[in-house]
């Protein structure tokens, strides 16, 4: 299996600037043709951190892939520090010229006279066209390790990996890597560990199978993963079937489905509906909806009820009883939940109330504390989660909570 170097050029990518996307990308893509991905180097735009980073690459990969530094400025050096470190001298090259007077030419814009430098290209290496930009990617082997040259712009970048690099990579290989990302949500990392602990036990006897766990604030990503030929597809497919089986109830989705693209399937094909009643998520709850598109099918709408006054007035909870029952509690998430969905006639309503602090407001309640419901013509499911006192966190976190309370209570409807 091969092993492949990233290296990174640009003081914008170490400073923060600007993300580094074109790493995560690239890596995503290698690993799909069974390269495997070792190091990710960024160094600043200076020529003796590019000779350094390239030293450190070439000792420890198969291919390095270089990206950035190909610009027309003063401060674009990566393949003036190759020319010198391989031997291999800039020589210009007049029919890339050509294509770049032709860019600005279709878009008629004078070319500036600094662009000419990106004509100099590297001796001896192959050239990799640009379909989209100016700068011209390169193709060269020295000694045992294959280097390709990209420029930084992730559109650039993409288009020249995904037209060449990537089929040059890939030529004469027949292994393949099958690889699937299951999301799951309700148990975290450990629990749901030890819930499947029986497929990761068959796991570890599967030398070319990998299963990895990837917990986040709201999720567990399951990554599963197996390498061979396309013969091995079947097999794949099977542990597939039993890993979603061992997940169960917990598990949502296939990436790059989601939560909400999901629950708004579901929902779809039962002919159901459904309106939110929300507190302390202010909306949240109806924005993550609405970004699917065509939740307009299943997505009646709502009431943001984040004061208690609101709750009194705009779907008629009585004083008395979020007085005696406290605002952040299961019996007022419940009558939230009955009074919107009957208030937009829907299949199912989702009531949440919840104290994220730093204060608990009207509550009684500790802070962190939120309070769910989802009410339908089949009954009323309510719960109580502790979500912790980071605010922002929580607030996500409770309108995971909901979303999943209402996908569980759909997938029980008969």
């Amino acid at each position: 299996m091969k092993r492949a170097g990233l290296l990174f050029v640009g003081d914008e990518l170490l400073i923060g600037q600007v993300l580094n996307s074109n790493a995560q990308w690239a890596s995503q893509e290698l690993a799909k043709i069974g390269i495997t991905v070792v190091n990710h180097l960024t160094v600043s735009d200076d020529a003796q951190s590019i000779s350094d980073g390239l030293d450190y690459l070439a000792a420890r990969t198969d291919v390095v892939l270089i990206g950035g530094g190909l610009g027309p400025t003063h401060d674009d050096l990566t393949l003036e520090v190759l020319a010198k470190k391989m031997d291999m001298p800039l020589e210009f090259d007049a029919d890339w010229m050509g294509k770049v007077e032709q860019f600005f030419a279709h878009r008629k814009r004078q070319m500036p006279a600094n662009n000419r430098k990106q004509a100099l290209l590297l001796k001896n290496a192959h050239r990799i066209d640009n379909d989209c930009g100016t700068a011209a990617g390169q193709d060269f082997t020295v000694g045992r390790v294959r280097y390709f040259v990209f420029p930084g712009v992730p559109s650039e970048m993409k288009s020249m990996m995904t037209r060449y690099i990537l089929p040059k990579l890939r030529e004469g290989s027949t292994q393949r890597i099958f690889q699937t990302t299951l999301i799951t949500t309700g148990l975290g990392e450990s629990a749901l560990a030890q819930k499947i602990d029986g497929f990761v036990q068959k796991i570890k006897s599967i030398p070319q199978s990998k299963l990895a766990f990837l917990p986040a604030a709201t999720q567990v990503r399951l990554r599963l993963q197996w390498t061979g030929t396309d013969q091995d597809s079947e097999n794949f497919a099977q542990l597939v079937r039993e890993l979603e089986l061992a997940c169960g109830v917990d598990l949502v989705c296939t990436e790059p489905e989601t939560l909400e693209s999901v629950l708004i399937q579901q929902l779809r094909s039962q002919g159901a509906s459904v309106a939110v009643a929300e507190s302390c998520t202010g909306g949240l709850i109806g924005h993550r909806l609405t970004q699917v598109s065509g939740s307009s099918d299943v997505f009646l709408g709502g009431e943001i009820v984040y004061s208690t006054e609101s709750k009194i007035r705009k779907l008629g909870l009585s004083r008395d009883f979020i007085a005696e029952n406290d605002v952040v509690s299961e019996a007022v998430a419940t009558r939230l939940a009955d009074a919107v969905q009957a208030r937009w006639g829907a299949t199912y309503g989702i009531g949440i109330t919840g104290a994220l602090g730093p204060t608990a407001g009207d509550s009684s309640k500790e802070v962190g504390t939120v309070c769910f419901a989802v009410s339908s013509v089949d009954g009323v499911y309510a719960k109580t989660l502790h979500l912790g006192t980071d605010r922002a966190l929580s607030k996500d976190r409770a309108s995971t909570a909901a979303l999943d309370l209402l996908r569980r209570c759909s997938i029980l409807k008969p």
